[in-house]
């Protein structure tokens, strides 16, 4: 054990890197926009091209959840801002992955695999891998940046993680971009994201849907 981190030093702190900064990053950008909203409305086309530009890194490397971006795209842009969004993830997801892999190189996957039960859950896991990526983006819980480095660990094909991920995330993406057209004011949004039961019971089912599915194709990889 102690061998399998001195060898994935730096991929494991990469992985913890990128399910904390979101919170100091959001944070951050929250406080700036609610105080300088109006400028924000006044951004012409090119700006928000740059806004979006920005979004594609700052979602791949955990700058920026993915929800707040379609949030605030919701509020500012209304269901204009659905196709940028869309364009973004996918760029974003493919620079995560392949940072990932760069990072890694292979060696997180070879060191696992060396434990003949490990290397066969995992071949199992890549026979239903493509369900498994549409639930996991489903959740708007799953870290999106975690899971892009996660499925880049595992050896998960990259046209998998771009097709499965995008209409993984157009659920939640949809819903995230209704939620900020519906906002009154942006502090009010960026503090309660989620008002309302019937929200808060679609997301809940967004979970509940993709954590059992989850479980299933995991417990099914591990009993075969």
């Amino acid at each position: 054990m102690l061998d399998f981190f001195q060898k994935n030093t730096f991929s494991i702190i990469y992985t913890f890197f990128l399910g904390l900064m979101p919170i100091f990053a959001s944070s951050s950008i929250s406080y700036w926009l609610i105080t300088h909203e109006q400028v924000v409305q006044q951004f012409t086309i090119l700006q928000w091209v740059l806004v979006y530009v920005a979004s594609c890194f700052s979602m791949a490397f955990a700058l920026t959840p993915t929800t707040f971006i379609a949030l605030l795209s919701g509020y500012f842009l209304g269901w204009n801002a659905l196709i940028p969004i869309a364009i973004s993830y996918w760029i974003a997801s493919y620079l995560g992955f392949k940072m990932a892999k760069l990072i890694d190189g292979g060696r997180f996957l070879s060191k696992i695999s060396e434990k003949p039960k490990v290397r066969e859950i995992l071949d199992n896991l890549q026979k239903d891998e493509f369900k498994i990526i549409l639930l996991a983006r489903l959740s708007p819980v799953l870290p999106f940046a975690v899971t892009n480095v996660l499925f880049s660990f595992s050896g998960t094909k990259l046209k998998n993680v771009l097709t499965a991920g995008f209409l993984g995330m157009l659920p939640r993406t949809i819903l995230s971009i209704w939620l900020g057209t519906q906002a009154q004011e942006i502090r009010k949004l960026i503090e309660h994201p989620s008002q309302g039961s019937s929200i808060q019971f679609i997301i809940f089912g967004l979970i509940l849907v993709s954590m059992v599915g989850l479980g299933y194709f995991i417990k099914k990889a591990v009993k075969h």
